[in-house]
């Protein structure tokens, strides 16, 4: 009685930290908050095309991380630190050059640690890559919409987040433990 007690307990805690769950749902998707954009903030940035292959290196480690895959999550983030080091600030039309470089070394910084052997340490890594690449955009301008998502539950409820090029949840933080939890918080668009 005491453990089915405390399990609905701890399943209906889930539920509330992440969202409704509609009963439909299979329960690999519990806890899921919708990822509709329509009350997240949006963010409008300059648009620039020097910033693609830093954004298309960064979707292509997010996307192994969401498939589970620590080894072409390794292998990718070589191509991020690559875009990274190879991203020339002078062509930024942001105003504040010195802080972009900053972010640049950041960045660099955290997806070095990608290449990590344990997708533990990657993911940690990569949602702190988040936040810096978030800034990066900001400054430096993007070629496409990017969505800003977070999950309240990862790094023991204290959060995290990741961009994405879609609205749709895709967890990188958690993978398929936990593929469908988040929502989408900033919109990050071109003016």
């Amino acid at each position: 009685m005491k453990k089915s007690i405390l399990f609905s307990l701890s399943l209906s805690l889930l539920i509330f930290s992440c969202g409704e769950k509609s009963g439909s749902q299979e329960a690999e998707s519990l806890g899921h908050t919708s990822g509709d954009a329509s009350t997240a903030i949006t963010t409008a940035v300059s648009e620039s095309k020097t910033t693609s292959s830093i954004i298309d290196s960064y979707l292509a480690v997010k996307d192994a991380l969401v498939a589970d895959d620590q080894a072409t999550a390794a292998a990718k983030s070589q191509d991020l630190v690559a875009a990274l080091k190879s991203y020339d600030i002078a062509s930024a039309k942001g105003e504040d050059l010195e802080e972009l470089e900053r972010l640049q070394v950041e960045a660099t910084d955290f997806a070095e640690k990608l290449s990590s052997g344990d997708i533990a340490a990657q993911r940690e890594s990569f949602q702190a890559l988040s936040v810096v690449m978030k800034d990066l955009l900001k400054i430096a301008g993007t070629d496409r919409t990017l969505y800003q998502q977070y999950c309240p539950m990862y790094k023991n409820n204290t959060g995290g987040i990741w961009l994405s090029a879609s609205e749709d949840i895709k967890n990188p933080l958690f993978g398929s433990s936990m593929l469908t939890c988040g929502k989408v918080e900033e919109t990050i668009a071109m003016n």
